[in-house]
């Protein structure tokens, strides 16, 4: 035992203090990730599309963060250390389907969410590592792949702390949000009751649920490992301009429902896209801050958030994605070589209110309206006052430019009342 331990913590120190730059074990976990979905697929027979693949992903995508943050806090290790180990070791990922495809003899095993109905299922399926039947939900290969994750991980905090409870505690806890997360539909259906919803056709409310949870633990991650640079981009934020133009994403959603009301329902995959859009917005903040503020540091920032923004843009809806796209695009064009066209009054001042109109653009869109369809003379006015606030706060001193971008902040609320 003592060999087998020794072995165990060199796998693990070389692992972890390897000078790989972590960005290339990103890549490394999709590389990982689509094998799996590969294994997957043949051993449970699936004809898939692509909504399996983002489906199926998320909740890996979930898994990897929810095990790697946990591990972090519970063995008090460095947090990119931590994450290089569980990347790696997500190869384990790769046993369960060819185990499944080995003892079904190339026989379909329904790897799928478990089938719980009542409290009493919970309790039963929690304590048999995924209730009676092993052909459907948790697999066999499943759970052997859960038992030697959990082993790993008490293991991994026992080598860490030297401590018994505090490993047991965190083999608990990682085998417990595992299981949860075997059993979203169970928990997604009481959110659904609980606001009295219907599903709809072609419902994709697990998906965006899942995304909604992952990029939760994404920020965590991000804030765990650089929480002085967030708070440093909020504080630099321009936060006069944005809650100047933020009413406009409302006046565009208004008029979509207004004017096109059959095209938009509340059901439960629409209830995801409002913690969706908090978290589109929270991007452009720091997208924004980003651009505005230049750094050596703000490429990689920079990639990251352009990602996240066509990942939630796109998962929401086409229109979105679209309309969302739009803002980066006459972002780029303001702030990025090789125009930078703030640099150039007139266009600065017209690209600013384009923007402001595209925010408009975002909430028509999403709220199920054609952008084409979207009123003229709002159009018009919305850069008419856009235009003439750009010029006028180019005459402020820049210290107080976002103070004097909050006296337009009336007219903008104004239009709501006029829609």
């Amino acid at each position: 035992m003592n060999k087998l331990q020794n072995i165990f913590i060199s796998i693990v120190n070389k692992i972890e203090n390897n000078d790989t730059p972590f960005r290339r074990y990103i890549f490394l976990f999709f590389a990982i990730l689509v094998l799996r979905l590969a294994l997957e697929f043949f051993s449970s027979g699936r004809l898939f599309t692509f909504f399996d693949i983002m489906h199926i992903g998320m909740w890996f995508v979930f898994i990897v963060l929810t095990f790697l943050l946990q591990l972090h806090l519970f063995s008090g290790e460095d947090l990119i250390k931590v994450a290089k180990l569980v990347i790696t070791c997500f190869t384990i990922a790769l046993t369960a389907p060819i185990i499944d495809i080995l003892v079904s003899w190339g026989q379909s095993a329904k790897m799928n969410y478990l089938s719980i109905n009542s409290v009493e299922d919970i309790f039963w399926s929690y304590i048999t590592i995924g209730g009676s039947s092993l052909t459907r939900g948790a697999t066999l290969g499943i759970r052997i792949e859960i038992i030697l994750l959990v082993i790993a991980c008490f293991n991994y905090v026992y080598t860490k702390r030297s401590s018994i409870t505090r490993g047991v505690i965190a083999s608990i806890c990682i085998y417990t949000i595992l299981f949860l997360s075997g059993a979203i539909p169970y928990f997604l259906g009481k959110i659904v009751n609980y606001f009295q919803l219907q599903y709809g056709p072609d419902d994709q409310s697990t998906l965006l649920l899942l995304l909604t949870l992952n990029l939760f633990l994404l920020f965590v991650f991000a804030w765990r490992k650089n929480g002085s640079r967030i708070r440093e981009l909020l504080k630099q934020a321009p936060w006069g301009s944005i809650l100047n133009i933020t009413p406009l994403f409302f006046a565009g959603a208004i008029l979509a429902l207004k004017n096109y009301p059959g095209n938009w329902k509340l059901d439960p995959t629409t209830l995801f896209w409002f913690p969706l859009l908090f978290a589109l917005s929270f991007c452009f903040v720091v997208l924004y801050s980003l651009k505005k503020t230049k750094t050596g540091t703000n490429f990689n920032w920079e990639n990251g958030i352009l990602f996240l923004l066509i990942l939630i843009s796109s998962l929401i809806s086409t229109r979105t994605f679209f309309s969302a796209m739009l803002i980066w695009g006459l972002l780029f064009l303001l702030y990025e070589p090789p125009l930078s066209l703030v640099k150039i009054p007139f266009l600065n001042n017209l690209l600013k209110a384009m923007t402001a109109l595209a925010i408009a653009f975002l909430g028509f869109t999403t709220f199920g309206a054609p952008m084409i369809g979207f009123p003229s003379k709002w159009i018009l006015g919305v850069l008419i006052i856009g235009f003439i606030e750009g010029t006028v706060i180019n005459y402020v001193k820049t210290e107080k430019r976002q103070w004097f971008a909050l006296a337009f902040l009336p007219i903008s609320i104004l239009l709501l009342f006029l829609i």
